[in-house]
């Protein structure tokens, strides 16, 4: 059970590695004077997200990891 908790957690934590890297690279090419400004605001909100949900499972990997 530990073991798939753990595939599992870090399958999660991979996808949310992917998407904030999305949000990344969307707001480095966001400079270009076509881009709505929405776009930034939407990419800059998400990437807060991403970076906040990877710290919740890091701390469920490591306290999984610890049990």
């Amino acid at each position: 059970m530990k073991t798939m908790m753990l595939i599992l957690l870090g399958v999660r934590l991979l996808f949310l590695a992917a998407a904030g890297a999305m949000c990344l690279y969307g707001l480095l090419h966001a400079a270009d004077p076509k881009v709505a400004w929405y776009w930034t605001v939407g990419h800059a909100v998400v990437l807060a997200a991403c970076v906040f949900l990877i710290g919740r499972v890091w701390a469920s990997l490591k306290a999984t990891w610890k049990e």
